[in-house]
């Protein structure tokens, strides 16, 4: 793991599971042979909101097929990239530089950045293509924006990161394949790491803010 992660992991603080974003594989969509569209979706937790620059990184996104990333708003910019230098990895997992990054960017007007906490706020219409339709558990990263208390160190306006698990197209017999949905809940407080799995969604939540 690499050293920066562990020291950005150190410095914040532990917020609750329940406050953090959620990002899901919605459905896998067959387009013809070896082109399948990977549609995902996510949630903004109550003391989340964005500002500009603001932004998501699905890693190690396999079989990508170029010029397919697409956002559902022009307040959202889709791109790839092969590495993530600014993002933080999911502990056990790493940033393949051979395999593209899909990376959301937030351009829009600032929103849910005071004021809070709110209700959850759902998003979808992420995603791309894959000459690739099985699935393998990869990373995920959130930057987005606290919203509460107000006025007060550590508050609004400051960031929140998210590490997370999500489902992403398989690369050849992947050991992390996954043939049925599953989920992995995970809370990373300092260096340690206390984790707790189920079966029932296929996807793992880190919280740090």
């Amino acid at each position: 793991m690499k050293k920066w992660v562990l020291a950005a992991a150190a410095a914040v603080g532990l917020a609750g599971s329940a406050n953090a974003a959620v990002i899901t594989l919605e459905s896998i969509s067959t387009n013809g042979a070896n082109d399948y569209t990977f549609n995902y979706q996510g949630t903004l937790g109550p003391d989340e909101g964005l500002r500009t620059g603001d932004r998501l990184v699905i890693f190690d996104f396999a079989g990508y097929i170029a010029g397919s990333v697409f956002a559902p708003s022009p307040g959202v910019t889709a791109s790839v990239e092969f590495t993530s230098p600014t993002a933080l990895v999911t502990p056990g997992f790493d940033d393949d530089p051979n395999v593209v990054n899909l990376v959301f960017t937030y351009t829009g007007p600032d929103i849910r950045n005071t004021g809070g906490p709110f209700v959850p706020l759902d998003f979808n219409g992420l995603g791309a293509r894959s000459t690739l339709g099985g699935r393998a558990r990869d990373a995920f990263f959130t930057l987005t924006t606290k919203n509460n208390p107000d006025g007060i160190p550590g508050g609004s306006n400051t960031p929140v990161y998210t590490l997370g698990n999500v489902s992403v197209p398989a690369l050849g017999n992947n050991p992390d394949a996954i043939p049925e949905p599953a989920t992995w809940a995970m809370l990373l407080g300092g260096f340690g790491l206390l984790g707790a799995a189920s079966r029932r969604r296929r996807r793992m939540a880190v919280t740090l803010a």
